[in-house]
């Protein structure tokens, strides 16, 4: 029964195209389903590291004190956060943390290989004191986590912030490294649950169910003939056992590259570990087995003998559920767009775009079809008076069999729709980002912000550029206070004598975007710049330019208490941004990854539907003395509908972007639209080289019979 499967594989025409089919499914599966488990696998590992060094604090009556542990934020260039630990043993018997080999010595850091290389242009070897190494893998969160260990030249006794520790290996504590910025794992699954997995469920079923027509009449013939049902499943096997094989083991590359190398994830700025994976290894075998066995039995279970009269073979739907479905899709597509803008609350207005959407979604394959049945017909009236073939039996069949066409278009246009969807909300998410975008843009590192918890230091007012201006902020009195010198409060445009109070409007631009317009300014004159006067204070260039915030970090470092920070205008609002694009990136990742694989999975169904149709037009050949006819078909009937469905695509997302874009609280991602275009001329020049080419082959094997 398994040789009769594989002779059948092997001599049916079409047969490549279902080979190819349930290859790309089962791969499709199998790297839906070990993304699964990379995805358990490097929370894991990330929560167990991230524990391995959270400090053990000391409790009341609970513990020695052996180290003291002090946790802070700081950002590079590129307004990515990451995490400064300061440490300084007080006993020799304190413990290291993992990733160390040796204490570093008063002024000495310890930084991770991916913030070392980040920073490099920035000299952050250099900014918290000499360079004493890099951190191991087994200290990091991920390979690609920003992470610093840092030993102050000043002692953190006495210093509030500063936590007494004796030991590491504690529960993940919230607030350091990638585990701060880190979502829920189910969030995870269900991405790729719903953006890769349920995909690849669908390709699985396409594949399974192409060319079920000559394989239900073979089905038949060996039924009379006498063979169970048994014998049945083992030819179905045998004519899927390979394909199938050898689409698990083509899924379970990524995951085979993944154990032996860290692999780093496009969009999402993360590196998956690979120790993390190697310990999961068995799970990864157990997932590509199980890809390879859903494949089958899916191919097993849809292929089952029915008689004619239970036959469950799709038929016409009821013309009128399909009229109402073409004239509900462009009533849900303008409620949608519209609808939220006249709505009277935020909630309404988010449940009027999420049903429009999903009705507009839902109502679609009926319009395309109808569009479809009406081009197909256009199409044919006009070749037939230009006397063109390929136009015209393209048209005759597009009009006959329009639900093929509408659902390879269907599968683009959703998927371009849903992943254009998710990348509006998310840019919806980041509002409050390009304000502040916005604002440092406007002064750019021209006003920075320094705290420290014991105050400025009058070494640190000497190590600052001629062209800063140092500025003491209060306000703790009820009231904003500025202290410095003279010649600087002018350079603001304030008053140069104490207690006056001056509005910020008529101060510098700069002070209107770090205080805010409402407030009033009360000013204090000192002889010298300001220094021990406050723990927090302005620093602004002279002209205007930027500052050296490199260097001025490196000055703080080390003339200020361990904990102090340099900060530009909004850099917290910019950096939280990056972790909200960073998670974005995820969903982007997936949501392409689903994207290409359901529309290939359509793809290759529609080819074969053509191929099938293809062979009926075999005599064309003969009577047109070539067989270049077959490209003209293939270009009409897979080409031109994938083609459309990209630009169809980009319109509904431009479209359904309407409401969103129109408050300003959203932006259209022009670089998707155009990965959209692309991938699918890609996709369209693919389909139309294969299938006319086989189309030709079939043709060439063509004998006159009789019927």
């Amino acid at each position: 029964m398994l040789r009769i499967g594989r002779a059948a594989r092997q001599g049916r025409a079409g047969s490549a195209t279902r080979f190819v089919a349930l290859s790309f499914a089962t791969a499709a599966l199998c790297l839906a389903l070990t993304s699964l488990v990379a995805v358990c696998a490097g929370y894991a590992g990330t929560e167990e590291r991230t524990a391995a060094r959270s400090p053990q604090r000391v409790a009341a009556g609970h513990g020695t004190t052996l180290a003291r542990y002090l946790l802070k934020q700081d950002t590079l260039d590129d307004a990515r956060g990451y995490t400064v630990v300061y440490l300084e043993p007080v006993s020799p018997a304190a413990v290291l943390p993992p990733g160390l080999t040796s204490w570093p010595a008063p002024g000495e850091a310890v930084l991770s290989p991916a913030l070392l290389q980040a920073g490099a242009a920035e000299q952050i070897g250099e900014r918290y004191g000499r360079l004493a190494g890099t951190i191991g893998p087994e200290g990091l969160a991920s390979p690609g986590e920003r992470f610093a260990y840092v030993r102050p030249l000043h002692s953190m006794r006495g210093l509030e912030e500063a936590r007494p520790i004796h030991g590491f290996g504690s529960v993940a504590e919230w607030g350091s490294g990638d585990f701060t910025n880190q979502r829920p794992i189910w969030e995870f699954l269900l991405t790729v649950g719903g953006f890769l997995l349920l995909p690849a469920g669908v390709c699985t079923v396409l594949a399974a169910r192409m060319g079920a027509d000559e394989r239900d009449r073979r089905i038949t013939l060996v039924t009379a003939l006498g063979a169970l049902p048994a014998h049945r499943r083992l030819i179905v096997l045998g004519e899927a056992a390979l394909p199938a094989a050898l689409g698990a083991i083509a899924g379970a590359v990524p995951a085979v590259v993944g154990c032996l190398t860290d692999v780093p994830v496009p969009f999402a700025h993360f590196v998956l570990h690979a120790p993390d994976l190697r310990a999961r290894a068995l799970w990864l075998v157990v997932a590509a087995v199980l890809s390879l066995v859903l494949a089958l039995a899916a191919v097993a279970v849809l292929h089952r003998h029915r008689s004619a009269a239970t036959a469950t073979r799709p038929r016409a739907g009821r013309a009128v559920l399909t009229r109402f479905a073409c004239w509900a899709c462009p009533l849900f597509l303008l409620a949608a767009s519209y609808g939220p803008g006249l709505a009277p609350s935020p909630t309404l207005r988010v449940l009027l775009q999420v049903l429009g959407t999903l009705g507009g979604f839902a109502t679609l394959p009926s319009l395309i079809a109808a569009a479809c049945t009406a081009f197909g017909s256009a199409l044919a009236e006009l070749s037939r008076r230009w006397a063109g073939p390929s136009a015209l039996i393209s048209g005759r069949w597009m009009a006959a069999s329009a639900a093929t066409t509408a659902r390879l278009v269907c599968s683009v246009v959703i998927a371009i729709g849903l992943t254009g969807e998710a990348q509006l909300w998310m840019s919806r998410m980041a509002e409050p980002v390009r304000q502040a975008t916005a604002v440092h843009e406007a002064v750019g590192d021209s006003v920075l912000t320094v705290t420290g918890p014991k105050g400025l230091t009058a070494e640190f007012a000497r190590s600052l550029p001629p062209q800063a201006m140092l500025v003491a902020l209060d306000k703790a009195k009820g009231a904003t206070r500025l202290a410095g010198r003279c010649q600087d409060l002018t350079a603001l445009h304030l008053p140069c004598r104490s207690v006056a109070v001056t509005p910020v409007a008529q101060a510098d631009e700069r002070l209107r975007y770090v205080l805010g317009n409402g407030s009033g300014l009360a000013t204090t004159v000192t002889a010298r710049v300001p220094a021990g006067t406050s723990d927090a204070a302005l620093l602004l260039s002279r002209d205007g330019t930027a500052l050296d915030v490199a260097r001025i970090k490196r000055t703080a470092n080390r003339t200020l208490a361990p904990g102090s920070s340099v900060s530009t205008l909004g850099i917290g609002w910019i950096s939280g941004g990056k972790v909200l694009s960073d998670q974005s990136g995820w969903l982007l990742f997936f949501g392409l990854l689903g994207t290409c694989v359901l529309a290939v999975g359509f793809a290759l169904n529609t080819q074969a539907e053509f191929l099938r149709q293809g062979r009926a037009a075999a005599p064309v050949a003969v009577l047109c003395g070539c067989r270049t006819v077959f490209y003209g078909l293939s270009a009409w009937s897979l080409l031109a509908p994938v083609l459309a469905s990209g630009a169809v695509g980009v319109l509904v997302y431009s479209w359904l972007a309407r409401p969103l874009v129109a408050d300003g609280h959203a932006n259209t991602s022009p670089s998707l639209m155009l990965a959209a275009l692309g991938v699918s001329g890609v996709l369209g020049l693919v389909l139309w080289g294969c299938g006319g080419t086989s189309a030709a082959r079939s043709a060439g094997r063509w004998r006159p019979s009789g019927d």
